[in-house]
């Protein structure tokens, strides 16, 4: 049980928290969100380098910046036929006018410029859903979350301005690199073991630890340290280049958190690969299957609620997307692996655990029960009053030995395993 606490409390205070594109408190941020109206902006002609929160942003003057504009965003004439060959949850949610800034988007994503002039000037009501949706489609398009606007006098939206990483290109194929491998791995597998071997590698990978590059899928594949947003963008994005369906979202637990959605054979499934990532009472972390994909009933007992509002401006917020229902539990990692069990059966835990000790009388032996007063239950007559776990135990070990349990009372999974 002490494990167990310590581990809730890692997850409930590591600080995981996911950036809107907006940001409202930009003090203590790593990216931040700068929303001007251009008209009240003095513009230097000079060319300058200025250094800004680790980028280089190279200056020029506007007039320069608009016929780079003209030459590098003109959307190329098979970027729409691209976006249908993808998987894009967020662009499918969209009106048709916000779906043509979006693929303007994906055009101007491909060869990027600091300012980016709209084709047509459109309200931000119409501009937050559509830069929304594409940063959330494409993890690699995490350098456009900062960024700025102009309001022309009409009241719409005219041009964006970005801070374009001096070395985008070369993180982009160090990325690729990496991600082309793992990918790789698994060409050859089954679409739910390449989710799992993504699952299993991300979390091996990548250490539990704020950095700058925390919010994108750069500090996972580089750095190797990474939070929630990066865990999840970093999944998001094995996924796509294999093929997968699957998306970042937002949501609450009791901070903000990031984490999957994944579609799969026409059912939906949550996966949560920052919460199979947590860490022991030793300081280790330790990978854990608990919410790889699992329903709805089984993620919002500790996943309070999902976001699918869009900020508009600094201080107003609209409702822009809705989330699916999950409701197949047979893709979850207990049911696959034949330890899941509805309801508490003592005759049938006790052989699923002798086969396991078995198989080898060493190892960690995990299973599920779905039903939480069941689950309960079954920890009282398991590990606690009456202990029936080490009869099972007795029917292996002639001897003596020693042992160790943990429950997980929001996953209903109990771990046992002999340690001597």
């Amino acid at each position: 049980m002490k494990k167990f606490i310590s581990i809730l409390l890692v997850l409930c205070l590591s600080g995981c928290t996911v950036l809107d594109f907006v940001a409202e408190d930009t003090q203590n941020q790593t990216l931040n969100t700068y929303n001007y109206d251009y008209k009240e902006t003095n513009t230097n002609t000079e060319n300058q380098t200025q250094t800004k929160e680790g980028f280089t942003v190279k200056n020029s003057d506007n007039k320069n910046n608009k016929n780079q504009t003209k030459k590098g965003f003109e959307l190329v004439d098979n970027s729409k036929k691209e976006l249908q060959s993808l998987y894009l949850f967020y662009y499918e949610q969209l009106t048709p006018l916000q779906k043509t800034v979006y693929e303007d988007l994906y055009a101007f994503m491909k060869k990027p410029t600091s300012i980016y002039e709209l084709k047509k000037p459109v309200k931000l009501e119409d501009l937050s859903p559509a830069l929304y949706a594409f940063m959330y489609d494409f993890p690699e398009s995490y350098w456009m979350w900062n960024y700025r606007y102009r309001i022309g006098d009409n009241g719409k939206v005219t041009e964006l301005e970005f801070i374009v990483p001096e070395d985008l290109e070369t993180k982009r194929a160090q990325v690729d690199a990496i991600a082309d491998n793992v990918v790789a791995a698994v060409a050859n597998e089954s679409d739910y073991n390449k989710l799992k071997y993504f699952y299993e590698w991300i979390i091996n990978w990548t250490e539990y630890q704020e950095n700058e590059c925390d919010q994108d899928y750069t500090g996972v594949f580089l750095l190797k340290k990474s939070i929630c947003a990066g865990y999840a963008r970093a999944f998001q994005y094995l996924c796509k280049k294999a093929g997968l369906k699957c998306t970042t979202v937002r949501g609450q637990t009791n901070e903000s958190h990031a984490w999957n959605l994944v579609e799969l054979n026409g059912q939906y499934y949550w996966v949560d690969v920052t919460w199979g990532d947590p860490t022991t009472d030793d300081g280790s972390q330790k990978l854990v299957y608990y919410y790889f994909m699992v329903t709805d009933e089984l993620l919002f007992r500790t996943h309070i609620s999902l976001n699918g509002q869009v900020p508009v401006g600094p201080y107003d917020k609209i409702d822009a997307f809705t989330f699916p229902q999950c409701t197949d539990n047979s893709l979850s990692y207990y049911v696959q692996n034949g330890a899941y069990f509805e309801t508490y059966d003592y005759y049938a835990i006790r052989d699923y655990v002798l086969q396991k000790l078995y198989e080898n009388p060493y190892q960690e032996i995990s299973f599920q029960i779905g039903n939480q007063e069941s689950f309960y239950y079954a920890v009282e007559q398991l590990l606690k009053n009456e202990r029936y776990i080490t009869n099972i135990f007795r029917e292996y070990f002639s001897g003596g030995y020693y042992y160790n349990a943990i429950s997980k009372d929001d996953a209903g999974v109990i771990t046992v395993k002999i340690v001597s």
